[in-house]
């Protein structure tokens, strides 16, 4: 059986082309890191060391911690790796990398604020007891906050900071933590614990039983939504900057050749000439129905004039004419308003809601029009109605 995973499932939510690509036909890219995942896993390393060597009775300082992270930056750093971002250079990664791990060892010195149980721990999780549903995930870490309650960490070396309600959804830790309750039966709480290191900010949650319940049944739902997939449509969004499947994607393969190729030969590619003409001629073509549709305009609002000056309904050309239409006609509050209750209300007190068959608009119009009505009531009704004045040409033959 499949075993998924919180990025898996996300990886079909934010793209199921990728997700195609990635776990159904398994493409392996050449593409090995962005400078943003390169950054990350250099902190979550050297916060690893720091916990784990905490473990054992060993403390690190700062300048240790700082050494040991250039050390791994500089032993893992390749050209392959991609600074989608242009205006920034690896330097300023690693400065910011410098600056995670520096606040964070100066905001939880000594760290002694709990118990570190477990770091990189692989956690298993079954959503309905059986092998149909199971899903695996990797906590930062563990930690023990006494008296029956777990804390769950995760490190985030993201630019991003989500608001409080987004943290309260959030899936990955809220499925963690229902494989440590099964883990840890002596769990009366776990608290779900982000360390946002780019801002210095800390931000906890907690998942009530029912909450849990009701996300098994949504995760299943979204892993029965994947298994009967049939089509992976790609699904284009900010993250598509940063996705290694770009030179294999319809949406964009073609400017991924084009970026291969030195600006000459960019500019004669056929399809470049061909997207440059057509938006060219497309933009002309718009051009030419604003300024036709305004000509339009002005001369309608001269037939309409000439129309009721002379007091006619038909004006004639050479051998074309055209009817000018002038109706009054009333509308209707639009629905779930106040004055639309108003409305309604009031005739059903005046009896006379079936008469306009539950507020027929063509009904009620022409008994408006026609004054059908006593007067007080009419003019209580109007209190809800605006009347308008449409204006229609007709153009035609004249017929010989």
């Amino acid at each position: 059986m499949t075993l998924y995973s919180h990025s898996r499932l996300s990886c079909f939510e934010n793209c199921p082309q990728k997700y195609k690509f990635s776990y159904i036909d398994k493409i392996k890219t050449e593409t090995e890191q962005t400078i943003e995942a390169f950054t990350g896993v250099r902190v979550h390393r050297t916060l690893e060391k720091l916990y784990r060597d905490l473990m054992y009775e060993k403390h690190d300082t700062l300048e240790e911690l700082m050494n040991y992270l250039r050390d791994d930056w500089e032993k893992n750093w390749n050209d392959s790796i991609i600074v989608v971002r242009k205006e920034y250079t690896p330097e300023n990664y690693l400065k910011l990398a410098e600056r995670c791990i520096q606040d964070y060892y100066q905001q939880y010195h000594p760290f002694n604020q709990n118990r570190t149980l477990a770091l990189e721990q692989r956690i298993l999780i079954s959503l309905d007891n059986t092998d149909r549903y199971r899903l695996q995930g990797y906590i930062d870490r563990l930690s023990d906050l006494g008296n029956g309650r777990y804390g769950i960490h995760d490190y985030k070396t993201s630019m991003h900071l989500p608001l409080p309600e987004s943290i309260e959804k959030d899936r990955q830790l809220a499925l963690y933590s229902l494989g440590i309750r099964e883990k840890y039966p002596d769990a009366e709480e776990i608290k779900l614990i982000w360390h946002f290191l780019a801002f210095q900010k800390t931000m906890e949650s907690s998942r009530s039983q029912e909450e849990l319940e009701e996300l098994k049944k949504q995760t299943i739902t979204l892993i029965d939504q994947i298994k009967e997939a049939r089509d992976f449509p790609p699904r284009v969004s900010a993250l598509c900057d940063w996705c290694e499947f770009r030179p294999i994607c319809k949406e964009w393969a073609h400017l991924a050749k084009l970026e291969e190729k030195p600006v000459n030969q960019y500019l004669h590619d056929p399809g470049v000439e061909l997207v440059n003409r057509y938006i060219e001629l497309h933009q002309k073509k718009r051009d030419f129905n604003n300024t036709l549709d305004s000509d339009l305009e002005q001369i309608q609002n001269a037939l309409i004039h000439f129309a009721e000056k002379e007091e006619v309904d038909v004006i004639f050309g050479s051998d074309s004419k055209v009817r000018v239409s002038i109706n009054n006609r009333y509308t209707v509050p639009p629905r779930q308003t106040a004055d639309r209750e108003h409305l309604e209300k009031l005739l059903k007190n005046m009896g006379k809601w079936e008469e306009v068959t539950q507020l027929d608009y063509n009904i009620l119009n022409k008994i408006l029009i026609e004054e059908a009505w006593e007067k007080s009531l009419l003019d209580a009704v109007k209190e809800y109605m605006k009347l308008e004045q449409t204006k229609r040409l007709y153009p035609g033959k004249i017929k010989t």
